[in-house]
């Protein structure tokens, strides 16, 4: 075991602490991502005429309106419409320019410990070129710093971005009214203005200087909010320090914070025929979501990058599957603080929350619509995607804030949820219904993005607004119990959590989705949002039932068939079937997922993608280093689970750091074969070994903190 360690160390310096290509982007989604969670840039990689595309996540351009447009049937929408859901765009580019002849040895790599974007070549004479592109933490701006041998001439230049398609277009006619562009100064001004959006436009400022080594640039992007003149001349002090710090020297502090964060977990692997690959994605996922979060930001669709002026589904938070798959890495990952960025977010869209549930159900609490931007309104609920009838946005949110008390036993973080999730539990108290069986259930109901065969979309009791809701009750009574509060509301959600519908076995053997009769399956979908009670939790329900644990299995099959022949699916969709195959231990199907996973949804430069190798999107940098970490362990309140899902093709590894519930540190897990050992550190400081075999392995402990 000893030796074998060593060995992975070697091959984590070799691949895993990097992403490197050999060309240049082919396209924007290609390029090299940097990103401090607030700002962002992507690298294309071009030697003589780059182009660096330049973000801030707060770039959404406003739809025009001025009532709320969270009403199903308002008269201003129009079914099918995407209309005001605020689109993010990026800011402009940063383009960089010089002769450079006789290209040779060129790489373009991502160094994840620094968060820099390296760009290298040597000219037709041998001579050296490097540009390094960092979004640096602390000082807030982009910095690009381009050492040269042959002494040539670097210009630094700010330009806009070309509209480019019919989306583009639209966007850009529909809302831009004024554009300001200069050199070293860009200006953009917004046509509209809604309640919830209160910008006006931004500004991007650069500043570039050249000595005889080196040329170095630094670029700040900043919002105009509504009745701002400009904040150009903050801007000129933030870069004027920086310039007189240097590079070198912000890299240094910057690069200090990001090496840390990575440095709490870290994985190693053999056996498999793309080791390699799957431990640089793994890499590279924890990287993009750690690139991010920052504030009151958590990863939209594109984290927080972008290259063009409009983005798909406007690089929305879809609450429904993309944003909890994203996020689905921060506890585990040892990084519980971004939790307190996930709180902020749903607290400044708690109005609009609110408003909706009284709006459309006359409902105490909040409800989370499954579509959003820049604000907590429904903002795409129609005829084909009845998304208001989705009832688990809210609950799902918590869920993941509860899960960092779980992992952390903080008793004030609880604290400061726990009134929240007394909200969300008002709002099923109001909206669930008796259904004909005696059961409660949701009338109506949606199954994200699905619907029964033959029907249409709207449903009765979908399976997953059941399983939401099941675990959110357990949740809110046993947060209640730990802080001695509200003893005569704990019996009611106990007894509401009981009498919810029973999960069921479809007429053909699946795991239903829907649980009323006569709503046929329909397995021609790239959701498993019925799988829901087994992504993060592993319930006796299921597990101890062996139809239902038959049925998960033909479902998985059913859904990855479906899936694993066409280019145009959903990514998070494979982590939701591997999640459900994690916790019924089932390595082969869990491997299967993966395998998709890294072979058609990893992009050259780094970033994840919704389809295969197209669409750039970040649900699944969250959601694979994640699902690979269900398949080495498990852990509930006083349970840990070793290898429960590993492949019998990962004959040795290593996976370190990582955060269990129950506030046990993961301090190491390595394995050969099926025989395992394990370093667990608890949060009285003990320190406990456990050895085994795969799969067969479950840690019971007792007084200490679980």
């Amino acid at each position: 075991m000893k030796a074998f360690v060593l060995c992975a160390a070697a091959l984590y310096a070799a691949y895993g602490a990097e992403w490197i290509e050999n060309s240049p982007a082919a396209n924007w989604q290609e390029s090299s991502l940097t990103g401090n969670g607030t700002i962002g840039a992507m690298v294309e990689g071009r030697i003589e005429n780059e182009s660096i595309h330049l973000s801030h996540c707060k770039l959404y351009l406003p739809e025009p309106g001025d009532t709320p447009p969270a009403l199903v049937n308002h008269p201003r929408r129009n079914p099918g419409d995407y209309n005001n859901r605020d689109g993010f765009m990026a800011a402009c580019d940063l383009k960089v320019s010089m002769r450079f002849g006789g290209i040779s040895e060129y790489s373009r790599r991502t160094d994840f410990d620094t968060g820099e974007c390296i760009v290298s070549a040597k000219d037709g004479k041998g001579r050296r070129y490097e540009r390094r592109v960092v979004a640096l933490r602390g000082a807030n701006v982009i910095a690009v710093k381009a050492a040269d041998e042959s002494k040539s001439d670097v210009v630094f230049a700010l330009a806009g971005i070309e509209p480019s398609g019919r989306m583009d277009i639209a966007a850009f006619s529909k809302g831009i009214s004024r554009i300001v562009s200069e050199p070293d100064y860009y200006r953009c001004e917004f046509k509209n203005e809604n309640p919830w959006n209160k910008l006006a436009g931004y500004e991007v400022l650069l500043v570039a200087a050249k000595n005889a080594k080196d040329a170095e640039a630094f670029v700040a992007i900043e919002p105009l909010l509504k009745g701002q003149d400009s904040n150009r001349a903050s801007m000129e002090a933030r870069l004027a320090n920086a310039m007189a710090m240097g590079y070198d020297a912000l890299l240094a502090e910057s690069a200090a914070k990001q090496k840390e964060l990575m440095d709490r977990v870290s994985f190693a692997l053999e056996g498999s025929a793309n080791a390699a690959e799957i431990v640089r994605n793994f890499n590279s996922g924890r990287y993009n979501i750690i690139s991010s979060v920052g504030g009151d930001h958590v990863p939209n669709l594109q984290g927080l990058w972008a290259g063009t002026w409009s983005a798909p589904w406007f690089a929305s938070f879809t609450v429904n599957g993309n944003l909890p798959c994203a996020i689905s890495f921060f506890c585990r990952g040892n990084t519980p603080e971004f939790n307190e960025s996930l709180l902020k977010w749903i607290e400044a869209r708690l109005p609009e929350m609110r408003d909706a549930a009284k709006r459309h159900f006359g409902a105490r609490g909040f409800r989370a619509a499954a579509q959003t931007t820049v604000a907590g309104v429904e903002t795409d609920s129609n005829a084909n995607y009845p998304h208001v009838y989705w009832h688990g946005g809210a609950a799902w949110l918590l869920s993941r804030l509860y899960d960092g008390y779980r992992h952390t036993l903080d008793e004030k973080w609880l604290q400061r949820i726990y009134p929240l999730m007394v909200e969300v539990a008002e709002y099923y108290e109001d909206v669930l219904v008796e259904m004909p069986d005696g059961t409660l259930g949701f009338n109506p109901s949606y199954s994200p993005e699905n619907w029964p065969t033959g029907k249409r979309p709207t449903a009765v009791n979908a399976t997953m607004d059941n399983a939401i809701a099941k675990q959110f009750l357990g949740e809110v009574v046993h947060a209640a119990e730990t802080l001695g509060v509200d003893a005569e509301y704990r019996g009611k959600w106990s007894a509401m959590r009981d009498r919810l519908t029973p999960y069921q076995v479809s007429e053909n053997g699946f795991f239903a989705e829907w649980l009323a009769p006569g709503q046929p399956d329909n397995n021609e979908h790239r959701h498993a949002s019925h799988l829901y009670a087994l992504y993060d939790d592993a319930p006796a329900e299921i597990l101890t039932n062996a139809a239902l644990v038959a049925a998960v299995k033909k479902t998985i099959d059913a859904r990855m068939d479906f899936n694993e022949n066409r280019s145009r699916t959903m990514a998070f969709g494979y982590v939701q079937n591997g999640l459900a195959a994690c916790k019924i231990g089932d390595a082969g199907r869990a491997a299967r997922c993966l395998k998709l996973l890294t072979e058609k949804n990893w992009l050259k430069g780094g970033g994840s993608c919704h389809d295969w190798k197209n669409c750039f999107n970040t649900d699944i940098s969250g959601g694979y280093p994640y699902l690979i970490s269900e398949m080495l362990v498990h852990s509930e309140e006083g349970v840990v689970r070793f290898l429960p899902a590993k492949p019998k093709e990962w004959t040795a590894g290593s996976i370190k750091g990582l955060l269990l519930r129950g506030g046990i540190v993961l301090e190491s897990l390595e394995w050969q074969d099926d025989d395992f050992s394990a370093i667990l550190r608890f949060p009285d400081g003990t320190v406990k070994r456990v050895n085994g075999k795969a799969g067969t392995q479950t840690g019971i402990f007792i007084g200490s903190g679980v």
